[in-house]
């Protein structure tokens, strides 16, 4: 990913997960570090394949597992602490055994979109550690968050 992302407007994210910084996420400068941005992404993605029954967390669980073979944020305002922040998460590819997934951080103070971000995931057999096609419940997830990034930018920012 190496062309400059646009800030993108709350709606163009499929779902969103509520989070606030904590004060161990600020560095030196006074502002949240550019790992925890990532962290909260991780979260909120993880959080969203929860709720729509993607994701098993049991001890005995067999599906598939996702590996994360790519990542990354462009920044546009820096956050500091105390803030309350929205994740948005939405599905951008979905591949035979992978999903790429996108992020909007946003200050619900402000509303402004402070970064983007992205995570590949390939999915992959817990038992090989080979890639496997999404499972059902992965795909009614990919389906249910997907945003077409063609109609990025068509809409005004909030």
């Amino acid at each position: 990913m190496s062309e400059r992302l646009a800030p993108l407007p709350s709606s163009a994210y499929a779902w969103h997960y509520d989070t606030a910084p904590q004060w161990n996420d600020c560095d030196i400068y006074g502002h949240v570090n550019n790992v925890a941005y990532l962290s909260y992404f991780d979260t909120a993605m993880n959080m969203a394949l929860l709720e729509h029954g993607a994701l098993d967390l049991s001890a005995d669980a067999e599906g598939p597992i996702g590996l994360v073979v790519q990542n990354g944020a462009q920044y546009f305002r820096e956050i500091t602490f105390p803030a309350r922040l929205s994740i948005g998460v939405r599905v951008e590819v979905i591949g035979r055994s992978s999903l790429s997934w996108g992020f909007g951080l946003f200050d619900r103070t402000g509303g402004a979109c402070a970064a983007r971000g992205h995570v590949v995931h390939v999915y992959v057999s817990r038992a090989t550690r080979r890639p496997i096609s999404l499972t059902p419940e992965l795909r009614a997830c990919a389906d249910a968050l997907f945003r077409d990034v063609a109609t990025d930018n068509k809409e005004p920012l909030s």
